[in-house]
Formats: C-alpha cells, structure tokens, sequence
C-alpha cells in the first residue's frame, strides 16, 4: 500500500474515533457529515504533500540545448539567489533616488499612508454614528454622516490614484527594464549570438523573456511594494490605536494566531516559483511552435504537413493546459487553507478578542453603558478587522512573492545570458571533421556499414521502390490537400501523370508578370534542369506546381500534390525526434501502419550518410533544436533521405545538394534514378547537367528557352575525383 494511502487509513481511523466520542445525543446522518468533512480535509492534506514530494522529484528539468549539450534548469524559490537576483534588477528599474521611478515610488508611498489614515478616521466615525444610532442622538448622527461623506470624497480620489500609480509604476518599470534588455541584446550581433552561437548559453523563447516576462515581472513588482508597505503600515497604525482602546492582549492573540497559520501555510506550499517560471516557459514554447508555422509556411504547405504542424501545435497547448490545470487545482487547495485559517478562523478569534475588553472591564469598558459600548464595539471591530486583514495580506504574501521568483529568475537569466554571451565576445570555433565526429579514426570505417552499402543498397532500394508503389494510394489517405480548383477567369489544373504546361503567365501577387506563354512537357524519369537570374521565376514555377500560387491562365497537368515533394536548400526541420526528420509530415504512427521500421529509415539515411555519422550520434528518439544542431551538410542529408521516404513521382531541387561532397551528391542523383524519382533542378552548376535530360531556362524578361542537353559533351562536365 502506498504510503499516502495508508497515511489516509490512519487518519481515517482516528476520525471513527473522534466520531464515537460525539454526544450520545447526536443523530448518524450528523456523524456521517462531519466525518465526511474532516475526512476530506485530511484528504486534502494528504494530497498537498503528495503533489509536493512530485513536484520535487520533477525538480531537475533538463533543457535540451544545440549540438546535443544539456543545461538543468535552477532552482527557482525565494533564497538568497533570488534576492540577489532581484537586487540587481531593482538597481536598472530604480537607477538613483533622482529618477522618475524612484518620485513615483515616494507618491506611492504617500497615497498608501493616506489611506491608512482614512481607513483609521472611517472607522471612528462608524462607531460613532453607531453611538448616536443606540442613544437616539439624530442631530449628532447626521452630523457625523455629513463627516462621513466629507471623508469619502479624498476616499474615492486616494483609492482610485493608488490603482492608477500602481499601473503607472508598472509601466514605467517595464520601459527602463525592456531598454536595458534591449541595449545589451542588441548591441552588435549579440541576438544573432543569442540564437545562432550561443551553446549552452542559447537564449530559448527570447521573445517571450524579453517581451511577456518582462511585462510579468514589472506588474509583479509594482503591485508586491503596495502589498508589502500598506499591510505593514496597517500593522503599525492599527496596532498602536488598538493597544491604546482594547490593551495588548487582544492584539498579541491576534499575533500569535497568524504566526501560527504562516508556520503552518509554509510548510505546506507548494512551489509555486518553479512552476510559474515553467508557465512562462510553456507559453514560449507555443508560441514558438506558431512563428515557426508562420516562418516555414512555404516549405510545409508543399510538403503538405498541416496534419503534422496541427498535432505539434495540439501538443505544445496541451502542456499548457495540463500545466495551468495543475497549478489551478494547487492554488484552489491553498485558497481552502488561506480561506479557512486566515479569513474564516480570524474572524472568529477577532470576535473573541472584541470580547475580552467587555467582560474582563478592560480599559474602563465595565462602567460604560451600552451606546458607548457599541460605539467601542463597532471602532474597535473596524480596527480590527483591518489589523486582521493586514497581517492576514503578510501572511498570504509568500504566494505573491514565490509567483515573482518564477518571472525573476526569467528575467536573471536573459540578463545573464546575454551577458555571458557578450563577455565571450568571437571566440574562434573548434574544428571538427564532419565524418569523424563519434571519434572514429579518420580514413576508417565499419566494414559492416561498408558492405551494406556497397553490395546491398541497390537491391534494397529497388525493394523499397516497390513498397513505396504499394503503399502510394494508403499513404495519398494521410493527405490534407483538397482538391484542385479554379477561380473565376484563371487556368485550369488537370490531373495526371506527367507534367505539362500550356500557354501558361506566371504572375506574381504583386502583379509582376515574371514568364509569359510557358510551354513545355515533362515525362517521367525525363530530368530537367531549371536556371536564370534572381527574380526570373523559377521559384514561382515551383509555387504553381505546389498549388501555393493560383494559375493566372493557361492549363497545367499535374500529378496529385503529394506526389510532388519540394527540397529547398534551407530545408524544414521539424520540432521532434531524428526520426520525424526523415518521416515529415508523417509521424510515428504513421510509419507503425505503413509496416517501416527504423532499420529501413537508416538504410534511406546511409544513402547520403555512408559513415553514418548522423545515426550514429544520436539516436531515432533523440528530440532536439535540429536547426541548430544539425550542420549545414547534415541538414541536407536528411532532407534528401526525407525525399527517399516518401519516393514521390517528381522532385523538385532547389540548391539542396549544395553542402555536401560531390561523391554524394552523385549518389543522390543515382538514387533517385533507381528509385524512379522526375527531378527538376534549380542550380547555375554545370556539373549537374549530367543528371538531366532539359534545360529550362529564364532570361528575367518573361522569356523563357527550353533546350535540349546533349550527353556526348558529359565527360567536359564532371566533377574532379580525388582520392
């Protein structure tokens, strides 16, 4: 039995006890209800410290950082850390007695003195006109009255300037802090740094540290100085009349009593800091996961992957909504705690401390007759209960203060990082040879990967070819594009088996006529090179195919969208594990039902990686930053083995062999032969055209050539072989 379990039983079972020492005179459904009540409240408790003992347990959260190194979150609670840390922001948001912010601060500060005083002056006039009401003295309670509304005029203007300043001192704090923020971070290239060079320094989510924790974090702060300096002004003031009217004992018990319940509350608490800090860094995440569906838009709409991007996006809030709904449950059990120890149960003591003047004729109370009485009463319950409220803020003011931990550490570590990442300033890189990265021996590799791929790879990807041809209609299942469709006074797409384009203008949306009256005709396995200046169309060609641009006139014939797979030479790398790299848009599931296993995936991958130095390195499961971790040729590698998974009727190649050897690069273009793969190849290198069959070729006027290559001039454009 698990120990919370039997932690329950126990209690429980005292419970039947204290149950059977109920007066006898007591009916069951009586003893059914309390035992439900305090058996829920031992529940409750139980359940604190369960959530506490996992909370700890989850405490060494592991932040996956580029090129596979790791960095373990801190701690996040109020210690010595987080005062330190928070000094340091104080001194940019407060730079010198002199500065705007600190005048605000003195306002502030006055504001909050003067409704103390109000708060004390309402709560005489109240007992007051409670005297005048007992005693029958009407001209003597309107006069108060007319007090009381004189009084609530500088009220109403203090309360609503308090909420005002507060905002304001907010406000004003986030433009010093955001900045300072945006001095240090963009000072040079320190947010390229940031992002592109920073390591284990890296700065995940900045734009939500520099943007929402920032905000956060200033809100938190302005409203914790009214938080602390009223309720402890509040403790001064009403404590000194309070002595002055009821003695000190009733005051002391009051004490007494919520430094019991602040003992108790804090040995309870959850950790509340961590998990704000781990709110934030979820909202980063999602909305991280959206820049990137806005700044890869291009590259997933031609691979067709919105079924994917939409699990990815469905994910990341589903952290957030498990996350929030956690921490809501925590804070709904505090509220009960907070409700009833430090609302509920003061009020009672309060009233027992309002009794003690009374019945014990403390500060002459027993000679006094009844309207005095209950003007003392009426006074002295306001003082009270504002003392009570006050301490009952100071008590409840650790959940404010570990909610700020979280946003502060945020912040500290912006400013850290970025500072970490200025002080390291351009230190030289280390170099690293590509294909010897696991520590292999340079020149060497595995006989057995060697074999693999020399003898049996072309077999095994002729296999793979006739799988592919097998599962094209259930994979064609998995796709989201709808089908082709025409405005009004456009083209017309057809579908086929080839490709052909027919008296067809590419315009762009800025209404650039970029090619007129394009025709051509591709076949399968007919290879066609594509070039021309910037701006000439050839991306556009590509957008027309992708169904990414309507058609402006013309017909065009075309295989089905999925059957058209784009590389681009950045290309698209997934949030997730190495081996959603090579199945995008298809995920895990995906490739369980098409009957692929991993095996096949790195026979696809040592195509382009014949040392595997990929595979070899990390594992399928591995989730990483993969556009940063991976290097350029790598990036390219996988793209390519990306394109040999999904083995769709044409390809089109935009400058994605560029960082890789030219022993690969050859490999490629084999492969996609053997695997019956159409290429149309954007590229100015001349050592390609022995891969093609056409050029397509436009002039950046409109114009546009279509030539045919002559094969006998091929031995002019190979490559050099070294050895």
């Amino acid at each position: 039995m698990a120990p919370a379990n039997r932690s329950v039983k126990r209690a429980q079972s005292r419970l039947m006890e204290l149950l059977g020492s109920v007066a006898p005179g007591s009916t069951w459904h009586k003893k059914l209800f309390l035992f439900a009540a305090l058996g829920g409240g031992v529940y409750t408790l139980v359940k604190y410290y369960k959530t506490q003992k996992e909370l700890k347990t989850q405490s060494g959260l592991v932040i996956q950082s580029p090129k596979g190194q790791e960095r373990k979150s801190q701690k996040v609670t109020v210690d010595a850390v987080f005062f330190k840390r928070l000094a340091k922001i104080i001194k940019i948001i407060i730079p010198s007695v002199r500065s705007k912010e600190f005048a605000s601060l003195l306002f502030l500060t006055a504001l909050l003195f003067a409704r103390t005083m109000l708060s004390v002056t309402i709560a005489e006039i109240a007992g007051k006109n409670a005297q005048n009401l007992v005693a029958r003295r009407w001209r003597e309670m309107a006069h108060y009255v007319f007090r009381f509304a004189l009084v609530s005029i500088p009220a109403a203007f203090v309360n609503s300037t308090l909420k005002y300043e507060t905002e304001m001192l907010a406000l004003q704090f986030r433009k010093r802090l955001s900045e300072h923020v945006h001095r240090e971070y963009l000072e040079g290239v320190n947010f390229y740094k940031a992002s592109h060079l920073g390591g284990v320094n890296r700065i995940d989510n900045a734009d939500q540290r520099v943007t929402s924790d920032i905000e956060q974090f200033c809100n938190s702060m302005s409203n914790l100085y009214t938080t602390v300096f009223k309720p402890v002004l509040d403790l001064i003031l009403f404590t000194k009349k309070l002595v002055g009217v009821m003695g000190w004992a009733s005051p002391m018990l009051m004490f007494a009593y919520f430094i019991i319940s602040g003992t108790l509350k804090k040995l309870i608490m959850p950790p509340f800091g961590k998990l704000t800090a781990k709110q934030s860094e979820l909202e980063g995440n999602y909305r991280t996961v959206h820049q990137r569906l806005i700044a890869n838009a291009e590259e997933i709409a031609f691979y067709d992957g919105s079924r994917k991007e939409r699990q990815i996006i469905n994910l990341s809030f589903g952290d957030i909504y498990r996350h929030t709904s956690y921490v809501s449950y925590l804070r709904c059990l505090v509220g009960i705690f907070d409700g009833f120890l430090v609302k509920y149960c003061a009020s009672i003591l309060g009233y027992g401390c309002m009794a003690l003047p009374i019945y014990m004729g403390i500060k002459g109370a027993a000679g006094k007759d009844t309207a005095e009485l209950t003007k003392d009463y009426i006074r002295n319950t306001q003082l009270m209960m504002a003392l009570a409220q006050a301490i009952g803020q100071l008590v409840l003011l650790g959940n404010k203060i570990t909610n700020m931990a979280g946003y502060t550490s945020r912040v500290s570590e912006l400013l850290e990082m970025v500072k970490q990442i200025k002080e390291r300033g351009t230190s030289t890189f280390v170099i690293v040879d590509d294909d010897n990265m696991t520590g292999a021996t340079p020149g060497t590799q595995s006989p057995i990967v060697t074999e693999r791929y020399e003898v049996n790879n072309n077999e095994w990807l002729l296999q793979w070819k006739t799988r592919c041809d097998n599962l094209r209609q259930l994979k064609r299942s998995l796709s989201t594009s709808s089908t082709m469709t025409t405005d009004a006074g456009g083209g017309k797409f057809i579908e086929g088996e080839f490709i052909q384009f027919s008296n067809v203008s590419i315009v762009s949306p800025e209404g650039k006529l970029l090619v007129t009256d394009l025709n051509f005709e591709v076949k399968p396995k007919q290879n066609v090179m594509i070039t021309g200046p910037n701006g000439s169309g050839k991306s556009s060609l590509f957008r027309i195919l992708g169904e990414l641009w309507p058609l402006h006139c013309g017909t065009v014939i075309k295989p089905r969208k999925e059957d058209i797979l784009f590389v681009p030479q950045k290309p698209y790398l997934v949030l997730g594990t190495l081996r959603d790299q090579i199945i995008y848009p298809h995920n895990a599931e995906d490739m369980k039902r098409f009957g692929i296993t991993d095996d096949d995936l790195q026979n696809l991958l040592s195509t382009v990686d014949p040392n595997n130095t990929i595979i070899r390195q990390w594992a399928w499961d591995d989730v990483k930053d993969w556009f940063n971790t991976f290097s350029g040729g790598q990036k390219q590698r996988v793209a390519m083995a990306r394109l040999f998974y999904h083995r769709p009727q044409y390809a089109i190649l935009d400058e994605c062999t560029s960082a890789v050897s030219d022993e690969v690069e050859g490999k490629i273009y084999e492969t996609c032969k053997t695997l019956g793969i159409t290429l149309f190849t954007v590229s100015h290198r001349q050592q390609l055209r022995v891969h093609h069959d056409d050029v397509l070729m436009f002039d950046g006027r409109g114009g546009w050539e279509w030539t045919k290559i002559d094969h006998s001039q091929d031995h002019l454009n190979k490559p050099l072989s070294f050895k």
